[in-house]
């Protein structure tokens, strides 16, 4: 028997787990972590510019693979590993495996306030800070049962509902020598999901049996648990319409005759209608959150709407609703059990219903038909998603696209048709310009293929310093910048509830025009190309240029900024401590300076 390093016998059982990549960023604490991985294994080592952008490229990877071998993330010590706090929070809050390594001082100096150290409320208290953040934080204290700690915490961050695990390993533990012998980590790369109870299968048949308007509404949970043929399977037997939420993007083909798209704020004509109007919701795999409910005022449940809740997450089960049958359960194994319950049961399709989805579904495209092909300049955002849509579809339909937040949020749930299961959205934390990073990760998952990020150009501004590791990547990236200068969708909204904005626009001291960097100056100077659109005719062939290139490349479009956008759903946000809220559905009259909105 031999002996290695606690790094080593690390990165040698990530290398047999089948690790593809590990994303990172060198500092003293971790560099034998770093020697370890990038020097000793052949697995893919990304050196990035900013420690959050490695959790965020390993965010990509994630939602394009969705199953182990789970991405790895090294981080080091102090403000490094703080910068990762913001990225793990949305990873943890939308369900993204991953295990982050990072390294901390030596144990030698814990509690003696050296460099970097978290010591005032413990000796290297790190962990601490992201215990409500991760599934999992620890400290690993000895280096004989690291790779025990290692294991688990893998298991951890994938199993079940999947979610960031931290592991703090620190320096001097690194470096310590143990037995050669590594244990197999088969057992540890595989979980076996909960299916749900019967009996409650039996109870959610008799509901679905008796209800003349049902409608799944669906979330992330399809894409992780790999539940996308069982969706379209439980959906053609019982004939039941799907809609998904802006994070369940993709999850069911939108073409398909049952599809309703998405629903919410930002939700589709179809989508919410079936929602209003549904006398039994089987949600499957999300939670109900405001976006997808307009502020809760969507679905009248308990009252005239009934709800079947499926989910991995016991704690998520009637979280915003009562439900009538919940069941802890993984998404797909959910499906199949209903799926044969029901034609078991004899479920068949509502004609009237489907049939009424489907004349309202044309009324809305003839409604909106005028900004998805508007030929207004500077641009309108529906124009420059359905066209990014059509152009993918046709030349790459397996493309990752991401789209941000903010006043894509209003645009990508709707007029950004799927061409296949990569479309994403990060769709609880929001953080602005998460794409811009994200799709790095996503093309090195699809085998370095191609990847678009739809953002605007405050969110792009964040995170601008992604690019030159696309660059030195040599990945096929594009990013569509939405410029108009402005945070729109906070514009729109203060100027609707005040009459005035709010350090919204940017503009020079002193001048009243808009202002903004250069970006395609900027992605040049970082080794990119840049592209300036300024007509509506000139996008898409901006767009297949790009992707024909494969090369990095930035297209910034001159984007409108006056042009009402488009809002499914403008619902009260409570502005008045003192005034009572319930959930339940409101009319929708003109806001005022009493309510905000969103």
């Amino acid at each position: 028997m031999g002996q290695i390093t606690v790094a080593q016998g690390i990165a040698r059982l990530l290398e047999q787990m089948g690790t593809e990549a590990v994303f990172g960023l060198n500092g003293h604490g971790n560099w034998a972590l770093l020697d370890a991985l990038v020097h000793e294994t052949d697995i893919r080592s990304v050196a990035v510019r900013s420690e959050d952008h490695a959790i965020e490229l390993a965010d990509g990877y994630w939602r394009r693979t969705r199953k182990a071998p789970l991405p790895i993330v090294t981080t080091s010590v102090g403000p490094g590993n703080m910068n990762t706090v913001p990225p793990i929070a949305t990873c943890f809050y939308e369900s993204i495996g991953m295990l982050i390594l990072v390294g901390v001082g030596a144990t030698h100096w814990f509690d003696r306030g050296g460099i970097e150290e978290f010591y005032r409320h413990g000796p290297e208290d790190w962990v601490g800070v992201m215990k409500p953040i991760t599934k999992k934080s620890l400290m690993v204290t000895r280096p004989d049962t690291a790779i025990d700690m290692f294991l688990r915490a893998y298991q951890t961050a994938l199993s079940g509902r999947p979610g960031p695990v931290v592991m703090a390993i620190p320096f001097d533990i690194q470096n310590t020598l143990i037995p050669d012998d590594l244990p197999d980590p088969t057992p540890y790369m595989v979980h076996r999901p909960p299916a749900p109870d019967p009996q409650g299968v039996e109870q959610a048949i008799e509901l679905i049996k008796n209800a003349e308007r049902p409608v799944a509404v669906v979330g992330s949970g399809i894409a992780n648990s790999g539940a996308w043929t069982s969706l379209v399977e439980f959906a053609e037997a019982t004939g039941i319409p799907v809609a998904v939420t802006p994070s369940g993007k993709a999850a069911f083909p939108e073409d398909h005759r049952l599809a309703l798209g998405c629903i919410g704020r930002a939700g589709t004509g179809q989508g919410n209608y079936g929602a209003r109007n549904a006398d039994l919701v089987i949600g499957i795999g999300t939670h109900f959150t405001d976006i997808d409910t307009g502020g809760w005022t969507l679905f009248d449940i308990p009252t005239k709407t009934k709800l079947i809740h499926i989910d991995i997450d016991t704690s998520e089960l009637g979280r915003a609703y009562p439900t009538a049958v919940a069941m802890t359960s993984d998404a797909r194994l959910g499906l199949d059990a209903l799926r044969t319950a029901a034609v078991g049961a004899g479920v068949t399709e509502r004609t009237d219903w489907t049939t009424k989805l489907d004349t309202t579904r044309t009324e809305w495209l003839a409604e909106t038909e005028g900004m998805r092909s508007s030929d207004i300049a500077p641009l309108h955002y529906a124009r420059v998603t359905w066209d990014t849509a059509e152009a993918v579809s046709r030349l790459c339909p397996e493309a990752s696209i991401h789209f941000d937040t903010g006043n894509m949020l209003s645009f990508g749930p709707s007029f950004l048709p799927a061409s296949s299961r990569h479309v994403v959205h990060s769709g609880f934390m929001h953080r602005m310009g998460w794409s811009a990073a994200s799709v790095l990760g996503a093309s090195i998952a699809s085998d370095d293929g191609p990847a678009i990020a739809l953002l605007g150009d405050g969110a792009f501004l964040m995170r601008a310093t992604v690019v030159p590791t696309a660059v030195e990547l040599n990945l096929p990236i594009v990013w569509v910048v939405m410029d108009n200068r402005s945070l729109q969708i906070e514009r729109e909204t203060m100027l609707k509830l005040y009459g005035r904005e709010s350090m919204c626009d940017y503009r020079k001291d002193g001048e009243e025009e808009l202002w903004g960097p250069d970006y395609v100056m900027m992605a040049k100077s970082m080794g990119a190309e840049g592209i300036q659109v300024n007509k509506p005719e000139e996008f898409k062939p901006a767009l297949e240029a790009a992707l024909k290139s494969g090369r990095p490349t930035l297209i910034n479009v001159d984007t409108e900024l006056e042009t009402p956008q488009h809002r499914a759903i403008w619902y009260p946000y409570p502005a008045n401590f003192h005034e009572t809220w319930k959930p339940g559905p409101v009319d929708q009259p003109e806001t005022t300076t009493s309510t905000a909105g969103s």
